[in-house]
């Protein structure tokens, strides 16, 4: 799968998802540091990227994004420490929520224990 991780996200998580075999850029990487979060999320609709974050701002933007599809991850977690997101972020992937094709243009929520 093909991530863009948001700037409050740790380039560590990003190299975590590229060592199980995905491809992850952060905002940084991209040039994308310090930009609006629509620019953000335009990039990833273009790249057919899925977007994670861990700022709720980014579930308004989805609504709001009418013309590109948007694949929203949007981590809710009371401990953001890098081992707590890439242990979410495993449990996330093992749970087959993004692979479902429809899904495609979605906002994904994550708690604890929880993903709707």
């Amino acid at each position: 799968m093909k991530f863009i991780l948001d700037e409050n996200l740790s380039h560590e998580t990003a190299a975590f998802l590229e060592a199980l075999g995905h491809d992850a850029k952060t905002a940084v990487q991209l040039g994308l540091s310090g930009v609006d979060d629509e620019k953000i999320a335009l990039r990833a609709s273009r790249a057919k990227r899925i977007l994670i974050t861990l700022d709720a701002d980014f579930g308004e933007i989805f609504y709001s994004a009418s013309k590109n599809p948007l694949w929203v991850v949007v981590m809710r977690l009371r401990n953001q420490t890098v081992e707590s997101v890439n242990h979410t972020l495993v449990q996330l992937l093992n749970s087959r929520v993004l692979s479902r094709k429809e899904n495609r243009n979605a906002l994904v929520i994550v708690e604890e224990g929880k993903i709707r």
